[in-house]
């Protein structure tokens, strides 16, 4: 699996509702979404959650290399301002004029996680959709940790239906249905993944629900995107038997909303 643990949009001027851990909190897209950071950070995962969107192409802001007798630095909002509209092939950590549209066009089709083709590094992120409205953004660095064969996916139901003493059955009031699914992973917890689980942590401590890619694991599975709290996130336990600076751990998702 692939799993976003520090949610840089966090760190960012993004509107309360696209940072909100509630997908029910709404975001009204009337135009393109613009998000600033406070520094430069590494992307190369994009998280979605509750949107009537189909399509979303990313923006990368950051910094670019141009060959021109010897490798330079230029600050992408120099060559917006000097360049205009047409300098948009530049918005992107690419040689000038190696656009890799294709490697930022997200079609959504699930809460959870979409891993683009490479890492950038940016300092402002620009979305434009046919969306309406969405529940909540992330970005960040996604995390492969991988899982044994066995996969333990389940659906759950919140409702509590009454049987009565003829043994007639009295449906539940309210509730709702929801998966959960048990994935394994012994030996693949690396020192990379510990720093992004601790720079992450201040949230996933309160409990902001993580957001993931199952495309690895969906052979076995009826879906490839989640979106979820692990059962025990706020006392997360590692274990470990080799020499090596390897961790294991039992990942038991439940999806949220």
């Amino acid at each position: 699996m692939k799993i976003l643990f520090n949610d840089i949009i966090q760190n960012s001027d993004a509107a309360r509702e696209l940072k909100s851990p509630a997908l029910s909190d709404l975001f009204k897209i009337n135009r393109p979404i613009e998000i600033n950071f406070d520094k430069l950070y590494q992307v190369n995962s994009i998280g979605i959650g509750n949107t009537d969107g189909t399509y979303f192409f990313i923006s990368l802001i950051g910094f670019i290399n141009i060959d021109g007798g010897g490798v330079r630095t230029i600050n992408i909002d120099f060559i917006y301002d000097n360049l205009g509209a047409d300098a948009k092939v530049f918005d992107l950590n690419i040689d000038a004029g190696h656009a890799d549209k294709n490697e930022r066009e997200v079609y959504f089709t699930g809460n959870g996680l979409y891993i683009l083709n490479k890492t950038y590094t940016v300092y402002k992120i620009l979305i434009t959709t046919d969306a309406t409205y969405i529940g909540r953004l992330a970005a960040g660095i996604a995390c492969n940790i991988p899982t044994a064969v066995a996969k333990e996916p389940s659906y759950v139901s919140t409702s509590e239906p009454r049987i009565t003493l003829s043994g007639q059955v009295i449906a539940g009031a309210g509730g709702y249905n929801y998966r959960t699914i048990s994935l394994d992973s012994r030996y693949k917890i690396t020192n990379e993944i510990f720093k992004e689980i601790e720079a992450g942590y201040k949230y996933i401590g309160m409990g902001y629900p993580f957001f993931i890619d199952l495309s690895d694991e969906s052979y076995k599975l009826l879906f490839n995107k989640f979106y979820g709290n692990e059962r025990n996130q706020r006392s997360m336990t590692f274990q470990s038997g080799v020499r090596k600076f390897l961790y294991s751990r039992r990942f038991e998702f439940e999806e949220r909303f």
